[in-house]
């Protein structure tokens, strides 16, 4: 499976590359792109990505293989049977102010891309439909934890709801999308 790069060095290429938005949200973009359908063949995601992180403007070569890192890793691990898919946070040797933020971002970033190709939200399951409303809650949290076992304990289980929600998502919309753009290559 892909492995990203150090979460400290996916920053300092964003930020070399003129990108200001945290390698968790650009993942949480990617993965929302993907659990909500989008044609896993497709090379769409890119020209979305510099849609909505850089004025549509090409990215450098660096920042190609960097999101086509990213992006072959998020497929690889949505269609892990053993749910491999994790969310690209801060690491844990990072405050728990850090890593909720990167919660924060990774959970607006998935909304967005997931909101960039579902236009039809009165299809959603109700499963899928209580993700987005608690996705839409999760980005509203209140940053400010305190360095406690309890905080990081609650930390960890809304990263873990996180990390299931995805997969259910796109276990109920992507993964249906994925056999389709198979079958018709089938075909």
């Amino acid at each position: 499976m892909n492995t990203l790069p150090d979460y400290q060095q996916a920053q300092l290429l964003l930020e070399k590359n003129q990108i200001f938005v945290a390698p968790a949200e650009a993942h949480g973009v990617i993965s929302g792109l993907l659990a909500c359908g989008l044609n896993i063949e497709a090379e769409e995601y890119l020209a979305l990505l510099s849609d909505v992180f850089n004025d549509g403007q090409v990215f450098s070569k660096d920042l190609q293989a960097f999101f086509a890192t990213v992006y072959k890793q998020v497929v690889d691990s949505f269609n892990d049977e053993e749910f491999q898919f994790d969310l690209f946070l801060p690491s844990e040797d990072e405050t728990l102010i850090d890593l909720a933020n990167g919660l924060v971002s990774w959970v607006a970033g998935f909304m967005l891309g997931f909101g960039l190709k579902q236009k039809d939200y009165g299809k959603l399951s109700v499963d899928v439909k209580e993700v987005i409303s608690d996705f839409s809650e999760i980005t509203r949290l209140d940053t400010t934890f305190e360095e406690t076992e309890e905080d990081s304990q609650a930390l960890h289980e809304v990263i873990e709801y996180v990390r299931v929600s995805a997969l259910l998502c796109f276990a109920e919309l992507g993964a249906e999308q994925t056999n389709t753009s198979v079958k018709k290559t089938l075909h």
